[in-house]
C-alpha cells in the first residue's frame, strides 16, 4: 500500500511539474509573440562595420526591450534608402551624408559613427608626399557621394579639377596594385586594410587621412521615415536604446563582437583576422571616447549641408536640424 501511496505521489509531483514547465514556457512564447518585429536593413554586407546590431540581438537586448528584431544586409540592390523608404523596413543603417542627400524623406535617430573612414593612399615611391603634389596625377574615387568629400579636400589646397585627373575607381584595389592610378580612395576599416594585407607595409604608403584634413564626414547612422518616427515614437527609442547598448559592449568587447558576427556569416566568406582588424578601426571611428555614443554633432551637418547645398545636391533652405534627434541619446541607461 505505501509502495502505491508513494508512486501515486511521484505521478502528482511530474503532473505538477510538467504543469509548472508548460506554464514559464507558454508565458515565455506570449511574451516573444507579444514582442513587437522590426527589420533593420544594413548599409552592406555583414561583417563588424555592423558588429553592434549583432551583438544586440546575439546579447538579448532587443528582447529585453521587447523587440524581435531583424537584421537584413544591404548589398546591391538592397539599398536601405529604397527599402526603409518603400516601408519594406522600419530601420536602416546608412551614412549621414545619404540621408541629408534624401531631404526630408527620412530622419537620423542615432549617429554611431563619427567619422566615416575615408582616406587617400598613395605608395611612396610615387613621391607625392602632400596633397598639394595631386596636381598632375590620376585621382580615383567612387563617385557615389565620396567625390564631393574629395573636391572639397583639393578646393581646400587650392586644386582646381583641371589640374588633376580624376576617375572612377573599380570596387577593388586592382587599379592600386597595377600602379594605374597614382592617389586610390580607400575606407579604413576595409580597403586599406585590405592594402595591408597584401603585403603593403604603412610606412610604404602615404596616407591621407580626410578627417584630419578638416573634411571628414560623420559615417553610419540608424534611420527610419519621418511618419515611422512620428506614430512609433518608443519603438524608435528602444531600438535606440538597445542598439547602443550593442555597440558598447562591442567595443569593450572587440574579440567576442567578432566571435558574434562570425555566426551570423552563413556563406563562411570572412576572414576572422580581417575582421578583427576591422572592429579595432571601427572603434576608433566611432570615436565613443570623445562623444556619447550615438548622438549627432549638429556641426557635423552643417558643413555636410553647406557643401551639398554648393553643389546643387540640396536645396540651400533645407532646416538641417530637422533631419536628425538626438532625444533618444540623452538619458541613456
Amino acid at each position: 500500500m505505501n509502495h502505491k501511496i508513494k508512486y501515486i505521489l511521484l505521478i502528482i509531483i511530474l503532473i505538477i511539474g510538467i504543469s509548472i514547465i508548460s506554464f514559464f514556457l507558454s508565458s515565455s512564447q506570449a511574451r516573444q509573440k507579444g514582442n513587437t518585429e522590426i527589420t533593420v536593413r544594413l548599409k552592406w554586407t555583414i561583417q563588424t562595420q555592423f558588429a553592434g546590431y549583432f551583438v544586440a540581438l546575439e546579447k538579448g537586448y532587443y528582447q529585453e526591450k521587447g523587440l524581435t528584431v531583424h537584421i537584413k544586409e544591404g548589398s546591391y540592390g538592397k539599398n536601405p534608402l529604397k527599402t526603409v523608404k518603400n516601408e519594406v523596413e522600419e530601420f536602416g543603417v546608412q551614412w549621414a551624408s545619404d540621408l541629408i542627400a534624401e531631404g526630408d524623406n527620412f530622419i537620423s535617430i542615432a549617429n554611431i559613427v563619427k567619422d566615416n573612414g575615408f582616406v587617400l593612399i598613395s605608395k611612396k615611391n610615387k613621391g607625392i608626399d602632400h596633397i598639394s603634389k595631386f596636381k598632375d596625377h590620376t585621382i580615383s574615387t567612387w563617385f557615389i557621394g565620396h567625390e564631393y568629400q574629395l573636391k572639397t579636400l583639393l578646393k581646400k589646397y587650392n586644386l582646381t579639377e583641371k589640374e588633376i585627373k580624376l576617375t572612377s575607381q573599380k570596387w577593388d584595389m586592382s587599379q592600386f596594385y597595377n600602379d594605374e592610378i597614382d592617389v586610390v580612395s580607400a575606407m579604413s576599416y576595409n580597403e586599406l586594410l585590405d592594402v595591408f594585407d597584401n603585403g603593403y607595409l604603412q610606412n610604404k604608403l602615404n596616407i591621407f587621412n580626410l578627417r584630419d584634413e578638416g573634411v571628414g564626414f560623420p559615417g553610419q547612422n540608424i534611420f527610419t521615415t519621418r511618419s515611422f518616427y512620428k506614430t512609433n515614437p518608443l519603438i524608435c527609442e528602444k531600438f535606440v536604446k538597445a542598439s547602443i547598448k550593442g555597440w558598447q559592449y562591442a567595443i569593450n568587447h572587440p574579440k567576442e563582437a567578432v566571435d558574434i558576427v562570425m555566426k551570423y556569416d552563413y556563406e563562411k566568406e570572412l576572414n576572422r583576422d580581417h575582421q578583427y582588424n576591422q572592429m579595432k578601426a571601427m572603434i576608433k571611428l566611432i570615436r565613443a571616447d570623445e562623444y556619447p555614443l550615438g548622438i549627432h554633432r549638429v556641426e557635423d551637418y552643417k558643413f555636410i549641408s553647406d557643401i551639398y547645398q554648393k553643389y546643387g545636391i540640396i536645396k540651400r533652405d533645407q532646416k538641417i536640424e530637422s533631419l536628425f534627434t538626438n532625444e533618444f541619446i540623452t538619458g541613456m541607461e
